[in-house]
């Protein structure tokens, strides 16, 4: 991700989460709330990859070294994008940071496409952790190679 990539992320991220932020009837999950200085300021200490289509930023994820775990953030598809397997590519890339260990990250619940993929990928759930009445964050890993 480059600098002039940034309020293209966030446009696709923003139109990606309305949907969960439907699902969950909470339009104040973080990724839709993200600023452009908050991005900027965690591309500080985590990669951000894109994916684009000619001169449009179709999708993005970010992904942060821990040791021997990947953490691995805000995958986002743009909408008319979405059930391509763009996020599964995204995902791949993201995987490919790290050298071993394991990849670790999150979804909510009722993100049924996110888990899906997962899934597919090869993550596992490892816990499940209630945000408040309507959130469930879901906890995957996947052993890496």
């Amino acid at each position: 991700m480059e600098a002039g990539d940034v309020d293209a992320v966030l446009d696709v991220q923003r139109a990606a989460f309305v949907i969960e932020a439907r699902l969950y009837d909470d339009p104040s999950l973080p990724p839709l709330l993200e600023s452009r200085e908050q991005l900027a300021a965690d591309l500080d200490h985590s990669l951000g990859l894109v994916a684009v289509d000619g001169d449009r930023v179709v999708g993005s994820v970010r992904v942060r070294v821990d040791g021997e775990s990947l953490h691995i953030a805000r995958l986002s598809v743009a909408p008319d994008r979405q059930g391509r397997g763009l996020g599964a590519l995204l995902l791949a890339r993201a995987e490919a940071v790290a050298v071993a260990g394991e990849a670790l990250l999150f979804t909510g619940h009722l993100s049924a496409s996110n888990l899906r993929l997962y899934a597919r990928a090869g993550y596992v759930e490892q816990r499940r952790v209630p945000v408040d009445e309507r959130v469930t964050l879901v906890y995957l890993r996947k052993q890496l190679p």
